[in-house]
């Protein structure tokens, strides 16, 4: 355990760890003309939060997350063609699809480095293990959570109690950072973990310095 008292980090995927390479709002449109449908990317962009919110209780018995998917791809561009959500659903597991977040991989091998576990705890469906497996971090990690592997989703305190099962430690001694203030922020807070929000730490480079001193 660090001075700190941080013994494990723990990582949100979306939005903290992997940022999609281009706008999700360019991606749809784009897809979505390719399938005969006119949509533009502002549009999607301003349906798009509000198709997420309303379809998450789809996500809650199925795994693989395709018909919270189909639900949040034909509220945002008005196209519910199965061939559309196939061709959106195959471009979100490739590994081009998705950038690491600066300073990430230097943080979780400094961490490691220092003797503390680090794990990514993600709300994300079946295709996050094979991508992270694809951008070279699966195995910089001590151990990796999916909600859709576990069948509890953040911000369950429940999942931050799995996570400190994962690494060993005592979840008293885990810190989370993440990127949403519910989520992320909220329950880990719950659970009894620490948490930080990336971005009001300075980024990874903050969270390095903060955990390391």
């Amino acid at each position: 355990m660090n001075a700190g008292g941080v013994a494990a980090l723990t990582i949100d995927a979306a939005g903290t760890l992997l940022r999609p390479a281009e706008a999700v709002a360019e991606v749809y449109a784009r897809a979505t003309r390719t399938h005969g449908v006119s949509v533009d990317a502002a549009t999607v962009a301003r349906r798009f939060g509000p198709a997420m919110r309303a379809a998450r209780p789809r996500r809650r018995y199925d795994p693989t997350w395709r018909d919270f998917w189909a639900d949040v791809i034909a509220a945002s561009t008005g196209c519910s063609m199965p061939a559309l959500l196939d061709d959106l659903y195959a471009h979100y597991a490739r590994a081009s699809a998705w950038s690491i977040a600066a300073g990430a991989v230097a943080c979780i091998d400094a961490l490691r480095g220092a003797g503390l576990r680090v794990a990514v705890l993600s709300n994300w469906d079946l295709r996050l293990r094979p991508l992270l497996g694809a951008l070279g971090l699966l195995d910089r990690l001590d151990a990796l959570v999916v909600s859709s592997e576990c069948g509890l989703e953040k911000p369950d305190p429940r999942i931050f109690h799995h996570a400190a099962r994962e690494l060993g430690v005592d979840v008293a001694s885990l810190l989370h950072v993440g990127d949403d203030d519910g989520d992320d922020l909220v329950g880990a807070r719950e659970a009894g973990a620490r948490a930080w929000q990336i971005d009001a730490v300075g980024g990874f480079a903050g969270v390095t310095a903060r955990v390391l001193g």
